[in-house]
């Protein structure tokens, strides 16, 4: 089943296109990614899926609806965002039952949402006590209150730690698995995303450029990607750019990630090992298709994929 189905979506603001002819869809029992830069239209997008925009152009059907002005679709969902705001002064559990109030949910529904982000310990404490990680996993108790069945969260992780984002996303996991919770994760931080995601979208300049099943998308743009671990990699990557075959090359802290055609592969295996003699560098493994999302993202988005 589809939740979400947006179509030639367009949206502008003033003379700023920031959604140009965007399509994408999300189905029942996903983890999605939404993946851009900062401007890319993201926020854009999720707004119009929630109906807080009206498009200027296409459509976007959420739960099968128009969600323009329509309040019974909100309850289906709920929403995380980047810099979550609440009353500081209260206490967490107290807000909660508060919001439970107001959906008309019984107020145990809040110290069960509590448990679920297991914050259950930090009941009692004012919202202004709560770390940067905790208040996100507040934000995910309190986007739970509802019993949503899609919970949409944007840049929910860009303001965290390596840490705090892996346990924010392993919460994720496991709410889709006991809850039944669909969630789309828009985000520009890649690395996680790819242990989470069943599907993604690479968006960019308001538009999706590549899209779908994580790994159907490693397939298709990862097959000229060669990963070479060494010793020496910015200056292995100086000399592999030297080869005219090779269409980019990308660098981590201990390995190249080169791009060729797959026909060109056989060379590259000839010439990298040249190329590190020259230098006095170690090879310590040569692959072919391993790139990373990022590489991925950024193979899509410069229009080398």
């Amino acid at each position: 089943m589809v939740l979400v189905t947006a179509e030639g979506l367009a949206k502008s603001y003033g003379s700023v296109r920031a959604v140009n002819g965007l399509s994408l869809k999300i189905d029942d029992g996903s983890i999605s990614g939404l993946i851009g830069p900062n401007g890319a239209g993201k926020t854009t997008t999720i707004k119009m899926i929630l109906g807080l925009l009206r498009p200027d152009g296409g459509r976007v059907q959420t739960f099968g609806q128009n969600p323009w002005d329509n309040p019974e679709i909100r309850k289906l969902m709920g929403v995380v965002y980047e810099k979550a705001l609440f009353p500081s002064h209260q206490r967490a559990l107290d807000y909660l039952q508060r919001v439970c109030r107001i959906y008309g949910v019984p107020e145990s529904r809040a110290l069960e949402v509590l448990r679920m982000v297991q914050l259950e310990y930090a009941r009692d404490r004012p919202i202004k006590g709560l770390s940067a990680g905790m208040l996100q996993k507040f934000a995910i108790a309190h986007a739970m209150i509802n019993h949503p069945q899609l919970v949409i969260a944007d840049e929910m992780t860009s303001n965290l730690d390596p840490q705090a984002r892996s346990s924010l996303l392993d919460l994720v996991l496991q709410l889709r698995k006991d809850e039944k919770v669909t969630f789309l994760l828009s985000s520009h931080i890649l690395p996680e995303l790819s242990r989470v995601c069943d599907s993604v979208s690479i968006i960019n300049w308001g538009k999706v450029l590549a899209s779908g099943n994580v790994n159907e998308l490693y397939a298709r743009y990862s097959a000229g990607t060669v990963r070479i671990t060494t010793d020496k990699p910015d200056a292995l990557a100086v000399e592999l750019r030297k080869l005219l075959y090779v269409k980019g090359v990308q660098l981590d802290y201990r390995s190249v990630a080169v791009q060729v055609q797959p026909e060109d592969q056989d060379k590259l295996y000839e010439d990298s090992p040249r190329l590190a003699r020259a230098i006095s560098a170690k090879i310590q493994g040569i692959e072919t298709g391993s790139a990373s999302l990022e590489e991925l993202y950024n193979m899509v988005v410069s229009g080398k994929a």
